[in-house]
């Protein structure tokens, strides 16, 4: 895993997309729904694979618009999405830990039993008003980030979900 560069020395580009609140937002609009739908909360193995997913526009776009398309189906339909993603996910590991770490410390995220994490007391989802003034693709991204909680919660175990995307934990 690549080691993060210090805050300062990071580009531009890098230290607005992949800021720890806005990643840790991200987590925490997967977080939410999931939590919802599963008690125990969701697992720690699918934040860089969703991730790696929503900030991948090619894979987004592709993405379908109801959690009625079945996970699997699309997969097999789609499985050019599945190229490079391990890379992406490895890539973005490093932001989610530390954005993982800001989540933790601040309240929003909790542990729980295993490797399962749920929201904490204070939120850290988008707000309204943020989304009204933020870019479509940033709408899009949150978007399809919280759908993809609600398609995995409902697609099936933890294992068989990552084995689908192709992915190991």
């Amino acid at each position: 895993m690549t080691a993060l560069k210090r805050w300062e020395e990071r580009p531009i580009e890098e230290a607005s997309l992949f800021n720890p609140a806005f990643i840790g937002a991200l987590i925490f609009e997967f977080v939410k729904p999931y939590e919802k739908a599963h008690v125990q909360g969701a697992p720690i193995t699918f934040l860089p694979l969703a991730l790696a997913v929503v900030l991948h526009k090619p894979t987004r776009k592709r993405l379908p618009g109801t959690t009625v398309t079945s996970m699997f189906e699309w997969l097999q339909n789609n499985e050019d999405v599945l190229i490079g993603l391990g890379q992406r996910s490895r890539g973005v590991a490093p932001y989610m830990q530390e954005a993982f770490r800001f989540l933790l410390s601040s309240s929003h995220l909790g542990l729980k039993d295993r490797h399962y994490i749920g929201i904490g007391p204070i939120k850290a989802n988008f707000s309204p008003k943020f989304l009204e003034s933020s870019t479509p693709e940033v709408r899009e991204i949150v978007s399809k980030m919280q759908f993809l909680s609600r398609w995995f919660a409902k697609s099936g175990s933890e294992t068989t979900i990552l084995a689908g995307w192709g992915v190991r934990p």
